[in-house]
């Protein structure tokens, strides 16, 4: 039997402001499909919608993958749901725990935060060989709780504070990465639907009261349904409206946070 092994390329760095900056530049130049940015601490972590996203200096794997996915144009907003999945599949791996997602981008393990994606991508009007898009994983390895600061350290993890053991982070990067990339793999063979499914099982928000605030502003209460085929969260409002959720933070009802 002939195993093929590939070596993608890595650029580490001992600190950066945003790996998913450094990416982009280097995906803008060229960077080839599976190149790794990974930096040992992170000064300008951001999340979505321009939330900062809290590094603890060497405690946590901070990266952004580049990828050249042959998807179409319409499936890329689809990547972080993939990504994700990626993510969570690898860490269950390397620390026996299950891990949840968030919808859209966040990793959760025992009802906490632990880790998030956040993808982006050239413009889609490029010819297909430049499109690209970098996902920004940030995930909390051996952060212990006083690392974290004082209004969210009720709402965040590591694997260190779950399993009581310890994460080498090149190590979790390569497992993460070639997950990522077979999930992707997944996508363009045989569809988003496999992808789907496999993340609606792993859903944490499914059934859950809930809230999400629009990028207008607007907020939505309801029960979550899950996303659909294209990605999308539904939301059932109390009066039996089903709303659908683009975009936006969504976050547990008030009602539901101290249970």
């Amino acid at each position: 039997m002939l195993f093929l092994f590939i070596m993608y390329p890595i650029h580490f760095f001992a600190s950066l402001p945003s790996t998913n900056i450094l990416a982009k530049k280097l995906a803008e130049d060229g960077a080839l499909h599976g190149t790794a940015v990974v930096a040992a601490n992170q000064t300008e972590g951001r999340g979505r919608l321009g939330k900062s996203w809290h590094s603890a200096p060497g405690k946590g794997l901070y990266c952004s993958l580049i990828v050249r996915p042959r998807l179409a144009v319409e499936d890329y907003p689809k990547i972080t749901l993939a990504a994700g999945l990626g993510v969570a599949l690898a860490i269950d791996r390397l620390a026996g725990v299950f891990s949840q997602l968030k919808w859209p981008n966040d990793i959760f393990v025992a009802g906490k935060k632990c880790g998030g994606v956040l993808t982006e991508s050239s413009s889609l009007n490029e010819p297909v060989e430049r499109r690209y898009a970098v996902i920004g994983i940030g995930l909390n390895l051996g952060s212990v709780i006083e690392d974290f600061p004082v209004d969210i350290r009720d709402k965040v993890t590591s694997l260190f504070i779950e399993t009581g053991e310890t994460y080498d982070a090149q190590h979790v990067l390569s497992a993460i990465r070639d997950e990522v990339l077979r999930q992707l793999e997944v996508f363009y063979t045989d569809g988003f639907p496999p992808i789907l499914a496999s993340w609606k099982n792993r859903d944490f928000l499914l059934g859950r009261e809930m809230e999400c605030v629009s990028c207008e502003g607007k907020i939505i209460a309801g029960v979550s349904l899950g996303p659909d085929a294209e990605g999308q969260l539904h939301v059932q409002a109390p009066d039996g409206r089903v709303h659908t959720v683009l975009s936006g933070d969504v976050r547990l009802a008030q009602m539901n946070k101290s249970r």
